[in-house]
């Protein structure tokens, strides 16, 4: 288990925080791309604990920057987003894209040039692509290198990508995402009726055999985990994840199956943004496969998590349902079953009062490995996970079944591409 002190330190984000200063220094998914418009309704966005405003200006240029317009604090959420920029309501400052102001109307009109010229705004750089704005919010004067992940190569047709607001820290939702051990048991209320189709053969596996063993290399973007499982005539079936430090996690899937990925990224303290991208690099997505996938779900992709639920209604659980053979009474969607867990647990908990056992491996390893890039990032200001080695296209998740005995290592992926840093 953790300290206190530890788990301060892990799910502390805000301005000043040690693990808010370091994953400033990331790249990280803002805002959806279709939620702005050119000349629309700028955004709020709310990240690592500080309020910003996004916006798509007339030439579809997106700007990023503080909600609190420079001149009196008033929110630039409220503001006219026309001809090239955002102008608050308050005194009509108006600020571009590149978090310049370029007018302020009621200044004399002698010196109104100069004096735009000399405010500040804290304006930070955006990169469009895979159907996401992601920033930086960090102290580099040249942001560092993009992650390109496969998905943010394809067409617009072959991704799908939808963000749900939850009520907790942003660790409680990677481990939820990492944490092999709980799938062939939370949901196998979905698993065993086949209401998830096709990965439901495959994900049948996971309750032959409830105890996976874990194995696990470091590489260079965080952890290659194997979570094998003897499922009998001589076989073993693996569910191969690549977590990729801090934010990401690829869940694995068979060859047939569309991809898919998670991007946990905190809010602030207790407020979480659950990314989830699914994607199919060989062909555009199926409403069919979609719509199993988020039965139940809130349609907003801006917050598919909108109706939920919460601890006063016991997020609409089912107990009917549960008489009737549906494990958890959680009937709507298999996302909304680890929202719901995770949320049950508070917004913030305490993992100083855990009592860990094998089945936990790959949280205890994850969590050191967060504390001891934290360590390396305020000793030598050298920000972890981050290196030009990583090969991020190479990175996808894979289920696989083979005979026992050989090395699910050779199936994954991305080995070729990671081979050194497994070894």
């Amino acid at each position: 288990m953790l300290t206190r002190e530890q788990n301060e330190l892990l799910t502390r984000v805000g301005p000043g925080t040690r693990m808010g200063d370091m994953l400033r220094e990331y790249w990280m998914p803002a805002i959806r791309s279709a939620a702005l418009e050119r000349d629309g309704a700028p955004q709020c966005v709310r990240l690592v604990g500080e309020n910003f405003v996004a916006f798509r200006a007339t030439d579809g240029r997106v700007g990023f920057i503080d909600e609190a317009c420079p001149h009196r604090s008033a929110s630039m959420a409220l503001g006219r987003n026309e001809h090239g920029g955002l102008r608050c309501i308050f005194h009509g400052w108006k600020i571009s894209p590149d978090g310049k102001v370029v007018d302020t109307p009621c200044e004399p009109a002698d010196r109104r040039v100069a004096f735009a010229a000399a405010q500040r705004v804290r304006a930070f750089p955006v990169h469009e692509v895979g159907g996401i704005v992601w920033v930086y919010l960090g102290k580099q004067a040249t942001p560092p290198r993009f992650p390109e992940f496969e998905f943010t190569k394809l067409p617009a047709s072959h991704v799908d990508v939808r963000r749900g607001l939850v009520h907790y820290n942003w660790v409680q939702g990677l481990e939820a995402h990492i944490d092999s051990s709980h799938v062939g048991i939370l949901h196998s209320g979905f698993i065993a009726k086949g209401q998830i189709d096709t990965q439901s053969r495959d994900l049948n596996l996971t309750m032959v055999n409830i105890a996976p063993e874990f194995e696990m290399d470091m590489t260079s973007y965080g952890l290659r985990e194997g979570a094998l499982r003897d499922v009998g005539g001589g076989k073993t079936y693996a569910r191969i994840r690549q977590i990729v430090l801090p934010f990401f996690t690829f869940i694995p899937g068979t060859k047939e199956d569309v991809c898919s990925g998670r991007a946990t990224v905190p809010v602030d303290d207790e407020w979480d943004a659950e990314w989830y991208i699914v994607y199919d690099p060989n062909k555009p997505l199926t409403e069919k496969r979609l719509g199993a996938l988020y039965a139940g779900a809130s349609q907003d992709p801006n917050d598919f998590a909108a109706n939920l639920g919460n601890h006063g209604n016991l997020w609409h659980q089912d107990r009917e349902a549960m008489k009737n053979g549906h494990w958890s009474g959680l009937t709507r969607n298999i996302p909304f079953e680890d929202f719901i867990i995770q949320s049950s647990m508070g917004s913030n908990v305490d993992r100083s009062k855990e009592q860990l056992g094998a089945a936990d491996a790959i949280l205890v390893r994850t969590r050191r490995l967060l504390l001891d890039g934290l360590d390396e990032y305020q000793r030598t200001g050298i920000v972890p996970w981050r290196s030009d080695d990583i090969d991020f296209n190479a990175i996808r998740a894979l289920a696989v079944t083979f005979p026992s005995g050989q090395d699910w290592r050779q199936f994954s992926p991305d080995i070729l591409a990671h081979k050194a840093a497994a070894e």
